[in-house]
């Protein structure tokens, strides 16, 4: 049995990720890295929470409405996978999808959206996360682009 004295508070921490999607591209804004020295190309929305389970919407929800002031859409993330991360000591992270009708319903200072194809040739220009999930969020991307044109 776990002491919760002696184990870091990040033992129950996941890590939820939210990929804003549109026209087939995945947006990203520069984030600092752990030395914060230096910025790489990153999911813009993210956060720590205890105790998270992907039935409990609610906290998905408030962190959406944390970057209200960037979000311009009604638009819900969606649940896309659940990994284990290497870079945060085996942290849980919950990757979700928010898909956008319009490029425009998303601003944050130097945000951008790009393939996965770019993310792919630069990979030194984006975070490790990224990297490993631009595959899955280019199918996501897509399915939502053609959902809109259908």
């Amino acid at each position: 049995m776990k002491n919760p004295v002696l184990n870091s508070p990040t033992d129950t921490m996941s890590i939820i990720r939210i990929a804003p999607v549109c026209n087939g591209k995945i947006y990203v804004a520069p984030r600092p890295t752990d030395d914060q020295a230096s910025f790489l190309l990153d999911l813009p929305i993210e956060e720590q929470v205890e105790q998270f389970s992907p039935k409990s919407e609610k906290a998905v929800r408030k962190i959406k409405e944390r970057y209200s002031s960037h979000l311009h859409t009604s638009a819900t993330p969606r649940y896309c996978v659940k990994y284990r991360s290497a870079q945060n000591n085996g942290q849980t992270v919950y990757l979700y999808v928010l898909p956008l009708r319009k490029e425009d319903e998303i601003s944050f200072h130097h945000g951008q959206f790009v393939t996965a194809e770019k993310i792919n040739d630069h990979p030194e220009q984006y975070s490790v996360h990224l990297g490993k999930e631009s595959e899955l969020l280019s199918m996501a991307a897509e399915l939502w682009k053609d959902f809109l044109a259908s």
